[in-house]
């Protein structure tokens, strides 16, 4: 299970520590402090995994973890001197090793090293159960040369991480930054690594729990309760549990006693909005499903629950089918042999007559006969060979092996035949029924939604009826707007008409400030090329070799003459696109800078929320509107009715004369 757990210090020399020694330890790595000329090393079992992040700006020194720390150690002259910040972050083990490093490698990256400060990071994974990251952070400005100022400014982004901190700003929102920043780049993680899992920074307490959060352990009394040795915080996390269950018990408690009252009340709601028969279908389906309350997603599961019935009928039924052919084979095969047996016989008692007779003046004849006779017997015992093969490839499947065994397993299986395929009859009618009464409490509960709903919105006092269940549902979102505000077609027209407007001036704006962006864009653009076709021309006015060249060489003189011009064209054309000077360029982009950071993004939000609120005022539009043209189409056809009635009858009472 992915656990949250992110702390953080400042390592100082007031609490005695020391920037390298810090840095050994995590890295696993042996580094010499040189401020007290000793070599720092701490063995470890399992060799974390560590990378240094600088910035891109940041001498390439600054990648020597032993040359980073001895240099912040120099740099810091205090005998109280913050050295160093540390987070210690927990990994989620769902991640394996190449996901965990990825992760910690890009939020360290994005949160600190694109801000200037250098990331020193050691995976440690001693306990498989407990993989997790320090990270060391750098406190002070780079420049090529080393270490600058301290930057105060970062001290917000971590600020309250522990109360009454020295050295920390009292500022809650940069703390929660970070924490929550983590919390997205795990939960951005597990999704990818299509894990279920998620983590928060959240107390138990901003959550809603009402459960005790554990306490961390520590690697220290991690160990001591590993080896079966309790330790204080241990004991606080047995106590915290079983008080956990014992709320846990409790809140399952309430959650089933609100999910009750809820459904009771859905259930009254339900009646209200409902006609006789209506409630009377829906009975019958919570009747059906054992529930004093039945909803869609009920009866959809039963649905679901017949349907899988349904399809297994199918199987057993194909299954008796063919079971039921080869028996009937295996029939017919043993009634053909013993109508070759009979026909067998009847051919050896014939030539057995033939045997007996005496008469010399036929026993050409009587040889021939004979011969017929063998001939036909050879035939009808191959053919008997044949179905007795036939039979033998049914013994295994249809588990005989004589012909009695095979009539007891005919009869016993038509016996069982008959049975099944009764009781399958007789579940079918049953789904047939149960799907009937889930069909009508479906649409009986679906209606007195539409009605609900309907109830809510003037325009469909009438039309409700005509109003699509999906579409109830798109209201149903809007109704406590409706309940303040009487939302008819007109109302919500006018509506639509100035969100339009609005976002029409949001985009123009936008546009016009995309425009001017690349206008200025296109500007600084010529300017740099009249500034280095400029210094071409000064190179070549400089140059007496090249002022002599131009004279003898009619290539180098129109290169010369190619530039002059290309310095006039980019003039005239920054003279018409008003550019003054380099000074007054810079303002304007100065400017440009200011808006795209500070006003442009609140336009690009606005724009969102406009086209959101279009989107969601227009469903209401429409769904309303569909139903009231519905209606009308209604009547229309009712009144042509009618009128092709009244027609009718007209032509009947004025019946046919015939009398002329």
């Amino acid at each position: 299970m992915a656990i949250y757990h992110l702390s953080m210090q400042i390592i100082s020399r007031s609490k005695g520590q020391s920037a390298v020694a810090a840095a050994a330890y995590r890295s696993g790595e042996k580094l010499h402090d040189e401020r007290t000329d000793e070599q720092k090393f701490y063995a470890r079992n399992v060799q974390p995994e560590t990378m240094v992040l600088t910035p891109s700006h940041a001498p390439e020194w600054m990648k020597d973890r032993n040359r980073l720390w001895n240099e912040v150690e120099k740099v810091e002259k205090r005998k109280d001197s913050q050295l160093a910040r540390e987070l210690n972050i927990a990994l989620p083990i769902e991640l394996n090793h190449d996901q965990q490093k990825e992760l910690i490698q890009s939020f360290a990256q994005n949160e600190f090293v694109q801000k200037g400060m250098v990331a020193d990071i050691a995976i440690h994974r001693d306990d498989t159960n407990n993989p997790h990251a320090h990270i060391m952070l750098t406190m002070r400005n780079l420049d090529q040369g080393g270490f600058g100022k301290k930057n105060r400014d970062w001290n917000a982004d971590f600020a309250n991480a522990k109360e009454n901190n020295r050295g920390y700003v009292k500022n809650s929102e940069g703390c929660l930054s970070i924490r929550e920043q983590w919390a997205y780049y795990v939960n951005q993680a597990l999704e990818q690594a299509q894990s279920n899992e998620r983590i928060t920074h959240l107390s138990h307490e901003k959550r809603g729990l009402e459960i005790l959060p554990m306490v961390h352990l520590g690697h220290v009394a991690h160990d001591m309760e590993k080896k079966g040795k309790k330790t204080d915080r241990g004991q606080i996390n047995r106590d915290r549990q079983d008080y956990n269950k014992a709320v846990v018990d409790l809140q399952a408690y309430r959650r089933q006693k609100e999910d009750h009252l809820k459904k009771m009340k859905e259930k009254e709601k339900q009646f209200i909005f409902s006609t006789d028969i209506e409630k009377t279908h829906i009975q019958k389906a919570a009747s059906l499903l054992t529930k004093k309350v039945v909803s869609l997603d009920d009866i959809s599961k039963r649905h679901e629950e017949l349907r899988k019935m349904s399809d297994r009928h199918d199987p057993i039924e194909r299954h008796f089918h063919v079971q039921q052919q080869q028996f009937l084979n295996v029939s017919n095969y043993y009634d053909r042999v013993r109508a070759l047996n009979i026909e067998i016989k009847q051919n050896e008692e014939k030539i057995d007559e033939l045997k007996g007779s005496l008469n010399p003046f036929k026993l050409k004849e009587n040889s021939m006969m004979k011969r017929r006779h063998l001939d036909k017997i050879s035939d009808l015992e191959s053919n008997k060979s044949s179905y007795e093969n036939s039979i033998q490839k049914y013994k295994e499947s249809l588990r005989f092996s004589n012909e009695e065994e095979f009539y007891e397993r005919y009869k016993e299986f038509s016996q069982k035949k008959e049975d099944r395929l009764h009781q399958i009859k007789y579940e079918k009618k049953q789904i047939q029924v149960e799907t009937k009464v889930l069909l009508e409490a479906e649409e009986a509960i679906k209606m007195a939604k539409i009605r609900e709903v309907s109830s809510q919105y003037p325009d469909l006092k009438t039309a409700g009826k005509y109003l699509s269940y999906e579409n109830a549902l798109k209201l149903e979102k809007h109704v406590d707007m409706a309940k303040k505000t009487p939302v008819t077609l007109d109302v919500i027209e006018k509506a639509i008409k100035n969100q339009k407007d609005d976002l029409y001036k949001l985009k123009k704006d936008l546009k016009i400030f995309q425009t001017e962006k690349d206008h200025l864009d296109k500007m600084k653009s010529q300017v740099t090329n009249l500034e280095k076709t400029k210094k071409e021309l000064d190179k070549l006015n400089n140059s007496p070799s090249e002022a002599a060249k131009r004279l003898v060489s009619k290539k180098a003189h129109q290169r010369y003459e190619e530039l002059q011009h290309e310095a006039n064209h980019y003039q005239e054309n920054l003279k018409e696109k008003g550019y003054k000077g380099p000074d007054d360029l810079n303002k304007r982009q100065a400017e440009i800078r200011g808006l795209e950071q500070n006003v442009i993004p609140t336009i690009e939000k606005d724009i969102k929320v406009k086209e959101h609120v279009i989107e969601t005022v227009s469903g209401i539009f429409n769904a309303i509107q569909q139903a009231t043209r519905s209606e009308e189409q209604a009547q229309q056809r009712q009144q042509l009715r009618k009128f092709r009635s009244s027609s009718i009858n007209k032509s009947k009472d004025r019946g046919h004369d015939f009398s002329r």
